[in-house]
């Protein structure tokens, strides 16, 4: 079930990168064209709900690209055989150029 949502931001100079990275990692066939510009910016992103399982694995691969690289190899492999996953070399600069969401603001409830 879908219980989670996750945004990741990045420059649209990683657009084909972003693209194959989504590709991989949206559970249905849309993930390719998941990332969108962001209105205003040279920046792309996405927003999608996800698993909880999903949402924590997600800060995990950013920081760590070979485990990103793997994740998505293991996809191609799996329901993309005729496409070239990207490179680690390609995970290892999407994870460095990914523009870190803002923290909210804490909500203060009146008592």
């Amino acid at each position: 079930m879908y219980t989670h949502q996750i945004t990741i931001t990045v420059p649209a100079a990683f657009a084909a990168t972003a693209a194959a990275i989504g590709r991989a990692l949206d559970p249905d066939r849309g993930g390719a064209d998941s990332f969108r510009p962001v209105e205003g910016t040279d920046n792309i992103s996405v927003t999608t709900p996800c698993t909880e399982e999903f949402a924590l694995q997600v800060p995990a691969m950013l920081a760590d690209p070979a485990m990103l690289h793997g994740a998505v190899t293991a996809d191609y492999a799996a329901r993309w055989a005729d496409l070239t996953p990207p490179t680690l070399e390609e995970c290892t600069a999407f994870c460095a150029a990914v523009i870190p969401e803002p923290i909210p603001e804490p909500v203060v409830v009146p008592t």
